[in-house]
C-alpha cells in the first residue's frame, strides 16, 4: 500500500494493491468519500496540488491512472515502462515522473497533455524524488549502487555513486541535499545537489526509510533490522543521536511546520510522534495491523497511515507542540 495527501483539499488517497483501486478519505472528517478503479497492482502514488490531479503507478499493467481530485474519478490512463513502482510530481512544471523498476527507466508525463518521454536510468529504480526549486529529479537504483539525476528541462541523466542497494530517497530543497538510504551497506549517502559530491554516514543495519526537515536541516533514517532512528545533521554529515524504536519501523514522515516526526512501526501496530527538538516521544497512536506507509498534511497537522494487513487506514491527529 501507499498513501498521498493533497494539502490544498485535505484529501488522502490510499492505494489498494490487491483490489486495484484507490480509496479517498476526507481528512476533516476521516470518512471514506470515494473509490477509484486503477490499473492492475497499483504501488505508487503522487499528487499535484496545483492541478488537483492524482497519479497512480500500476505495476501490474505498465500504466499510470490519472484521477481528477475534484470528482475523484479516472480521467486518463497513460502507458509507461515495465513495472512502474514509484511516482513523483513536480507541481512547478506540471511534470510527472514514474520509476519503472523492471524497465530501468523513468517515464516523464506532461501533465497538460499526458504525452510521455522515457529516460534511461540505473538498474532497478525503486524510489524517486524531486527538487522543485532546482528542477532536478532523482531515482534510487537498487541494482546499480547509484542514483540518477534527471535534468527537468533537458531530461539529461547523470549517475552518482552511492552505497550498496539504494532503497529510499529524501530531498532537502532548501539546502539542495539528497539523502539516500543504502539498504545493503548500512549507510546514508548525502549528496550535494550543486556539486554532486557524496558523503557517506553509517546509520545502522538495513536503513529502510528516510525523511528530512528542511527548516532544521536534519534528516532521519530508520533502520529496519536495528529498530532505530538515526538523527543526521545535514551540514556536517554526522549522526548526532540514535533513537531506539519498537521493532521493525517501516515508514517515517516529518511535519516541518511543527517540527514533529511520525514513525510507523510494523510489529507494534502503532505510530510514534516525536518532538523534533528533543527526539522524545510525545504520543503513541494505535493503528491497524502492519502500518506500512504514511503521508502528512502539514497544514492540518495530520498523518495518514496505510495498514497493510488489515486493509485499513488510520488518521493521526496530534496537537502541535506549544
Amino acid at each position: 500500500m501507499a498513501v498521498a495527501v493533497n494539502e490544498a483539499t485535505h484529501k488522502a488517497y490510499f492505494v489498494n494493491h490487491n483490489s486495484s483501486s484507490v480509496t479517498v478519505i476526507n481528512g476533516k472528517t476521516g470518512a471514506v468519500i470515494g473509490t477509484a478503479k486503477t490499473g492492475a497492482g497499483p504501488e505508487g502514488i503522487g499528487v499535484n496540488p496545483a492541478t488537483n490531479r492524482v497519479y497512480v503507478a500500476n505495476a501490474g499493467d505498465r500504466s499510470v491512472t490519472v484521477i481528477d481530485g475534484t470528482t475523484d474519478t479516472v480521467v486518463a490512463t497513460v502507458r509507461t515502462g515495465s513495472y512502474p513502482q514509484a511516482v513523483v510530481v513536480n507541481p512547478t512544471t506540471n511534470r510527472i515522473y514514474v520509476a519503472n523498476n523492471s524497465g530501468h527507466n523513468v517515464t516523464v508525463i506532461d501533465g497538460a497533455t499526458n504525452e510521455t518521454t522515457n529516460v534511461r536510468v540505473g538498474q532497478g529504480p525503486r524510489a524517486i524524488a524531486v527538487n522543485p526549486v532546482t528542477n532536478k529529479i532523482y531515482t534510487a537504483n537498487y541494482g546499480s549502487r547509484d542514483i540518477t539525476e534527471i535534468d527537468g528541462v533537458t531530461n539529461n541523466a547523470t549517475f552518482i555513486d552511492t552505497g550498496k542497494h539504494p532503497w529510499a530517497l529524501a530531498v532537502d530543497s532548501r539546502a539542495n541535499r539528497i539523502y539516500v538510504a543504502n539498504e545493503g551497506s548500512a549507510s546514508l549517502s548525502i549528496v550535494d545537489g550543486a556539486t554532486r559530491a557524496v558523503r557517506n554516514v553509517a546509520v545502522g543495519e538495513i536503513p529502510f526509510a528516510v525523511a528530512v526537515n528542511p527548516v532544521t536541516g536534519r534528516a532521519y533514517a530508520l533502520t529496519y533490522a536495528g529498530s532505530t532512528m538515526a538523527v543526521i545533521d545535514g551540514a556536517t554529515a554526522s549522526v548526532i543521536r540514535t533513537v531506539p524504536l519498537p521493532e521493525r519501523p517501516s515508514a517515517i514522515g516529518v511535519n516541518a511546520r511543527t517540527d514533529q516526526i511520525y514513525i510507523a512501526n510494523q510489529r507494534a501496530s502503532s505510530v510514534l510522534v516525536l518532538d523534533g527538538k528533543t527526539d522524545a516521544v510525545i504520543a503513541t497512536v494505535n493503528t491497524g495491523s502492519i502500518p506500512y506507509a504514511l503521508a502528512i498534511d502539514t497544514a492540518a497537522n495530520q498523518a495518514y497511515v496505510a495498514n497493510f494487513n488489515s486493509d485499513s487506514a488510520t488518521v493521526v491527529d496530534v496537537p502541535a507542540r506549544q
